[in-house]
């Protein structure tokens, strides 16, 4: 079980990294499609054990979400390196979502770290966790979130509560 556990949490480590440093996006820092600098409307903010933890919007917003198929993947992340980053797969629209739960959930939520490199992630059956799509206009993206998180390589666990995005969904 440990050896599985470490082969999820690598997996997912690569999968979150890859994820967030390719984009579409040429994100100007303006905060929306129309290059006015007035929209300002995307953003990922948490409770991550109590403290407030919040993606850039300086110099430029590090918030994002595209749907590909029937998989959603949202993230947001600090100038620090620290992101948070969720997938739905089998996503459908407007509804809540577990992570978690089931060994056969492939839906995450997770907490990641560049210095030192680490994750902590709900998914399969490991940590617990909600998403919640609270608005999906095809253009843009709500919703909000917590979860627990499990770090393999380390055993231990990152809580995050009132967790709640919205971001331009990339195309």
């Amino acid at each position: 079980m440990k050896i599985l556990k470490k082969s999820i949490y690598y997996s997912f480590l690569c999968l979150a990294l890859i994820v967030s440093s390719c984009s579409s996006s040429d994100d100007d820092g303006t905060g929306g499609d129309d290059g006015s600098g007035t929209s300002g409307d995307e953003f990922l903010t948490a409770k991550v054990d109590g403290a407030d933890y919040a993606a850039a919007q300086d110099p430029a917003v590090i918030v994002g979400a595209q749907i590909a198929g029937s998989i959603l993947i949202f993230q947001g992340g600090t100038n620090e390196g620290v992101t948070i980053q969720g997938t739905i797969n089998g996503y459908n629209g407007v509804g809540t979502y577990t992570t978690g739960d089931d060994i056969t959930n492939t839906n995450s939520l997770n907490y990641i770290t560049v210095t030192p490199v680490a994750l902590w992630g709900s998914t399969f059956n490991i940590g617990s966790g909600t998403i919640e799509i609270t608005s999906d206009d095809g253009t843009t993206i709500e919703g909000t979130f917590s979860f627990e998180g499990f770090n393999a390589s380390d055993s231990t666990t990152k809580t995050i509560t009132n967790g709640s995005f919205k971001a331009i969904l990339d195309n």
